[in-house]
């Protein structure tokens, strides 16, 4: 699946689901939008510090939603809701992201709010599935690796290729 992929129209009836999911593509829209998509490797420290706080925030929505019981709601369940998602704008050279490491990120922001959305516990009036709630807890889980693989290793510098022309664009 290509990066545009992930972005798309998802249908679901959870909406308590939809509204954590949501998160994980607002996270996903910043991270390949923000200032150290523009640097050469890593997240700066700012920057780290907002992904930890929005991996502690979407913990503790997961565990939230997948701690509730599933409602019985026979009048209201039947609500289908949508979310677009559209592929956010990225720093390239030439198309080619400059920055791999917020696009990551970014990635994998995605990926959790797609599999939250593709889920089973997506067709439920509210709460989470067992195996939908481990499978976010684990994307979650991965991320904070990657994200302290990144601190305080320090920014490459790539004099040669690195453009300060760099402009935003839709990833190819």
């Amino acid at each position: 699946m290509g990066y545009n992929e992930l972005f798309r129209t998802f249908e679901y009836k959870n909406s308590e689901l939809g509204s954590v999911a949501n998160f994980a593509y607002e996270a996903a829209v910043n991270t390949a939008e923000e200032q150290s998509a523009g640097m050469t490797t890593g997240l700066d420290e700012h920057a780290q510090r907002r992904q930890i706080g929005w991996l502690d925030h979407i913990s503790a929505r997961i565990d939230g939603v997948a701690s509730r019981p599933t409602p019985d709601l026979p009048a209201t369940h039947p609500n289908l809701y949508k979310q677009e998602h559209v592929a956010p704008e990225t720093i390239t050279v030439d198309g080619i992201p400059l920055n791999h490491d917020t696009l990551t990120m970014s990635q994998m922001w995605q990926i959790l709010a797609n599999e939250l959305l593709s889920s089973n516990s997506a067709g439920l009036g509210g709460g989470m599935h067992e195996p939908d709630a481990d499978r976010a807890v684990n994307i979650v889980e991965s991320m904070r690796q990657f994200l302290a693989s990144l601190s305080g290793a320090p920014a490459v510098d790539f004099p040669e290729t690195a453009a300060p022309a760099a402009t935003k664009s839709k990833r190819k």
